[in-house]
């Protein structure tokens, strides 16, 4: 199907509560989020707020009586990707407001949209907030509560915040077995990966020597996000000059899955530009 005709059929699922189905939606969208410009992304977040905006405002913010799990569960999902992938002040303002009255009482918000105002507030945090959730993280009575607030720095923008995160994955700070994953977050930001990229190469006999091997092979999945081609011509010219073993084919299923996306990125890049061009 051509992309076009893909992106067209998006508009149908505005009415769509099956949680499954979004999270099919959701993925394509985050998708199209690791392969696009720089300077097409302010088009492609008013694409996203126009498919998911009319069911986050259908859905509201609080449940409803007789709502069933699942409903709940896709109401914290849809109003994340409004806030990240959708870039939506008036989402990120609500946000921000619902986890001011969260902290106050813990009550007083829906539990199953706390992940998503977490994630929301650190995508759009400044070095305030990245104190608060550090803070939040170190002094966690649940391990629920420390991962949140673990794995919420990795989403945060700045460039010296993101040089903090990932400098603190090896200094002992961060637990052997969470740094990896972190890292791997890490190169699943956007706006992070590429330092993200140079810190890995860079530390690479470290990060060798003091994670487990099944970290070292989960980081190393994130690698699948560098979807350009100069980040995935450097990232074979890094594995393929080192005796890395990950473990069976993992390494080439790694490096399989970033082909494709760099293929899919040559291949329909102008398409989504000209496409765009209704959202600009």
């Amino acid at each position: 199907m051509p992309l076009a005709d893909y992106l067209d059929l998006t508009a149908r699922f505005t009415e769509e509560r099956d949680k499954n189905v979004w999270a099919l939606l959701l993925e394509s969208f985050s998708f199209l989020n690791r392969i696009i410009t720089v300077a097409d992304r302010p088009a492609l977040e008013a694409f996203v707020r126009s498919r998911i905006g009319p069911a986050v405002a259908d859905l509201g913010w609080v449940p409803q009586r007789g709502e069933s799990e699942l409903t709940k569960q896709l109401r914290g999902e849809l109003i994340g990707a409004q806030g990240k992938l959708g870039n939506d002040p008036a989402v990120q303002q609500r946000a921000a407001e619902l986890y001011r009255a969260y902290r106050n009482d813990a009550k007083a918000v829906d539990p199953n949209i706390v992940p998503a105002l977490v994630s929301i507030l650190a995508h759009t945090g400044d070095a305030a907030r990245y104190e608060e959730f550090d803070e939040r993280f170190r002094t966690a009575v649940t391990p629920q509560e420390e991962r949140r607030y673990l794995f919420s720095l990795a989403a945060f923008q700045p460039k010296a915040l993101v040089e903090r995160t990932l400098a603190r994955t090896i200094s002992g700070e961060i637990r052997s077995q969470d740094a990896p994953f972190l890292v791997s977050a890490m190169l699943g930001n956007v706006d992070g990966r590429e330092l993200a990229w140079t810190f890995l190469k860079t530390n690479w006999e470290k990060m060798d020597r003091i994670f487990p091997k099944q970290g070292l092979r989960r980081m190393c999945g994130g690698i699948v996000s560098l979807a350009t081609p100069e980040l995935e011509r450097d990232v074979r010219d890094f594995f393929m000059t080192r005796k890395i073993d990950l473990g069976g084919k993992t390494l080439d299923q790694y490096l399989e899955q970033l082909r494709i996306s760099v293929t899919v990125k040559e291949r329909d890049i102008r398409a989504l530009h000209v496409y765009l061009d209704r959202y600009r």
